[in-house]
């Protein structure tokens, strides 16, 4: 099993550390960057060798590219956050865009847009960047409070949207839903995994109802701040069956959603629809090692190819790819790159 040749180019602050010395004036020790769902953000930590530089200072610029073949692929973009120094290294810790959301405080009210215009206008108030983001849905009027920050607007946003909340490799913030199709990267059994552990993971929940505010659905959209006794008509519900496809019930084991932004019947449908078919993203959990495998991103689907006929994870996997929820890039002089998945 060869593994392949990295390249790689740190930028922390004024310095620079990769396998090309002539754009290198440090030296890379290790390296750990992280990245995933569920609002957690990317981190990177790089040890930088020696001490007898000044220190990485807070706020300063962080950006990681890795290469195993297919050129310099992105992989972290961030502020560096704290330094640590030893007797022979620098330890730095950055954070991404979602970490500097968790700090910044918007405001802003809206009428008749919809949700993804919501989210791009919330990024560019706070200095962060669109990446890919879900329309979701037409929302007739939606506030945004400076309380609370503007993480915590965007994970509500998320979950009008059906959508998972993470950081791309170039830093920018995305907003996607799952999706279905071919596989974007294969892994071969046997000749590039080298470890992995995967479950079904019962849901907690099997469906979804979504409960919203107004009049809007029986008395006309200019009646949609009316306040009304009777819900019914302004809310939505789905579920899933046993093989992940959405219905509209609200299943056994029932999530309830409520959110005064949704004023119609059709929008409360719409977001009980994604949810369900996020939940049914979710019916696998475990993790994958792989030799690095820069390209892979958070929301990427994934095959394991050659599996042996009476391997435990050939019946599991049977008909079905993996969704990646959270990628780590590992980067040591004991074993090189590897690149952990999670799902």
């Amino acid at each position: 099993m060869a593994k392949a040749a990295t390249g790689y180019q740190a930028k922390v602050g004024a310095y620079s550390a990769g396998n090309d010395t002539r754009q290198s004036d440090r030296q890379l020790l290790s390296l750990v960057v992280e990245r995933g769902m569920d609002g957690a953000g990317g981190r990177c930590v790089v040890e930088l060798g020696g001490t007898d530089f000044a220190p990485v200072e807070a706020g300063a610029p962080v950006s990681i590219t890795l290469d195993t073949g297919q050129g310099m692929l992105g992989v972290f973009t961030g502020t560096a956050y704290a330094t640590e120094t030893s007797a022979v290294s620098q330890m730095v810790r950055a954070s991404d865009s979602l970490a500097k959301l968790a700090r910044v405080q918007v405001e802003g009210a809206y009428a008749d847009v919809s949700a993804d215009f919501v989210v791009k206008d919330l990024l560019s108030k706070a200095g962060a960047t669109a990446g890919s983001v879900a329309s979701g849905p037409r929302l007739p009027s939606y506030v945004l409070h400076r309380n609370p920050h503007a993480l915590r607007h965007l994970e509500n946003l998320a979950v009008l949207c059906g959508a998972d909340l993470f950081t791309d490799g170039d830093g920018k913030v995305n907003l996607a839903v799952p999706r279905s199709g071919t596989s974007d990267h294969s892994f071969r059994f046997g000749e590039t995994v080298l470890a992995m552990e995967l479950r079904r993971a019962p849901a907690a929940f099997d469906g979804v109802e979504v409960w919203g505010e107004g009049a809007a659905s029986t008395k006309g959209t200019d009646k949609a701040h009316w306040l009304s006794t009777d819900l019914s008509g302004v809310s939505g519900k789905a579920s899933i069956d046993s093989s992940g496809a959405p219905q509209s019930s609200a299943g056994t084991r029932t999530l309830r959603v409520s959110d005064g932004a949704i004023r119609s019947g059709g929008v409360a449908q719409d977001t009980a629809t994604a949810w369900a078919k996020a939940l049914a993203s979710h019916w696998l959990e475990g993790s994958l090692e792989v030799f690095g495998a820069p390209e892979v991103e958070p929301g990427d689907l994934i095959e394991i190819t050659d599996l042996p006929r009476e391997h435990g994870a050939k019946k599991l996997l049977e008909g079905h790819l993996l969704r990646v929820r959270a990628v780590r890039h590992t980067l040591d002089r004991d074993r090189g790159l590897r690149t952990r998945l999670e799902f």
